[in-house]
């Protein structure tokens, strides 16, 4: 045993002669090397995680996408059907629609709420509001999808007024939704209006309560399920942002695995629920 320890000993330590033989590698640099790898690899990971994390809380503050919580007072159905029906549109900044039954945080929030009507409608002012919850009722983005439906697309006027993205939107609605088109776009921002006035303090609560119930009226007279109605609204979003985004459906989509869509669609609408 000792004479094969002390030849291994003396290979090891053997020099080479140049250009000849194998090189030998030292146990603890091979080691050492593999382990730089691992740790690199690691890091690597680790950092994508973390600004994985990072873009989605960015996401969250930036478009308002925090999953809301159960109110602490218990809802109607009603008053559950309609944080339902606008829940698909606090992507945007505007978070007061779902606190349309709550109360007022703090003036800073009335204040904020404010700002984004104006920013959104205009004049921040109960008349304005009226005026635009009225104009999403009844005419709207889908006025043009009306107009589209009797026109001569191939007019040099029609080409002139739309562009080729919402031509091309047009014919989509047209397959897709051909009696509602975009309805569900304006029906559903119906509650951006009265939810923002409300927590900004210009209308009551009783006001933007039975606006938002025949909002929502409306919706389940012209579609057949929370998906129908979010296809709709998905086209006038479009329209309005003059781009095809999923962000949306995204939203829609990771909210229907929670509380807010367990109301079902034929929920019998209660006025006396508000």
């Amino acid at each position: 045993m000792y004479w094969m320890q002390k030849g291994l000993h003396g290979i090891a330590h053997a020099k080479l002669p140049e250009g000849r033989g194998i090189a030998l590698v030292q146990p603890t640099s091979a080691i050492l090397g593999i382990a730089g790898v691992i740790i690199i690899c690691v890091a690597f990971m680790a950092g994508m995680v973390f600004l994985i994390l990072l873009w989605q809380r960015w996401m969250g503050e930036r478009f308002g996408r925090e999953v809301p919580k159960p109110p602490e007072k218990p809802l109607t159905p009603t008053q559950k059907f309609i944080l339902a029906a606008s829940s698909v549109s606090i992507g945007c900044q505007n978070k007061c629609v779902i606190d349309i039954w709550g109360t007022r945080a703090s003036k800073e929030s009335m204040e904020e709420a404010a700002r984004v009507f104006e920013w959104g409608w205009g004049e921040f002012t109960r008349e304005n509001a009226m005026e635009m919850a009225e104009f999403c009722l009844n005419d709207g983005h889908n006025v043009k999808y009306r107009e589209f439906l009797s026109a001569d697309t191939s007019s040099p006027e029609f080409c002139e007024k739309y562009t080729a993205f919402q031509r091309g939107l047009f014919t989509e609605m047209k397959q897709a939704y051909p009696r509602q088109g975009m309805l569900a776009w304006d029906l559903v921002r119906v509650f951006s209006v009265v939810g923002g006035a409300y927590m900004g303090g210009c209308m009551d609560y009783e006001e933007a309560a039975k606006i938002s119930l025949e909002a929502c009226r409306r919706l389940q007279k012209n579609f057949s399920s929370w998906d129908d109605m979010v296809g709709s609204y998905t086209y006038g979003y479009w329209f309005w942002r003059g781009k095809k985004s999923k962000d949306r459906m995204h939203y829609y989509k990771s909210l229907k695995r929670t509380w807010i869509y367990e109301i079902p669609w034929n929920t019998e609408l209660k006025e006396s629920e508000l």
